[in-house]
């Protein structure tokens, strides 16, 4: 895998993140509260994105991803390849996502006592996982050829 510049690395991570953020927040408030109200969904995409940019850009979930597709012995630039990656790369995302906006939703803004958070986080997270999933694995290549144009690589 070639090495991408910073300035590749930040847009796909700025555009990457769009849609996975609205999906998983979209996805917590129908689990949280069955309905889906703008100016809470906007909030945490808001934070959502912040959040995912930072995981993006200082954790090396990419080369982790690789390093596990390898692990697995499926071939680079194969479907399982690519869907192995994206195991770790979402888990990574939605894991750091997960504590942080399950903690401001139920605990800042609902004030709710601390074991609510663990129980809202615990049963969440395989919802907003395999949505996250999805989402990423699918938006995967649209954003890196929309990042390559933009950066002209």
């Amino acid at each position: 895998m070639p090495k991408m510049s910073l300035k590749y690395r930040i847009v796909n991570t700025l555009i990457m993140n769009i849609p996975i953020c609205i999906a998983i927040c979209i996805t917590a408030q129908l689990l949280g509260t069955g309905t889906v109200v703008l100016n809470l969904t906007l909030i945490n995409f808001c934070l959502a994105y912040v959040v995912s940019f930072l995981v993006g850009m200082f954790i090396p979930l990419v080369p982790w991803g690789l390093g596990f597709a390898g692990l697995c012995k499926a071939k680079p630039n194969s479907l399982p390849f690519g869907l192995l990656v994206n195991v770790v790369v979402n888990f990574g995302y939605v894991f750091v996502n997960s504590i942080i906006l399950t903690f401001f939703n139920v605990n800042i803004l609902g004030h709710a006592p601390l074991p609510v958070f663990f129980i809202s986080l615990v049963a969440n997270f395989i919802p907003i996982y395999i949505v996250g999933y999805i989402v990423s694995f699918l938006w995967n290549k649209p954003a890196e050829i929309i990042a390559k144009k933009i950066c002209g690589e």
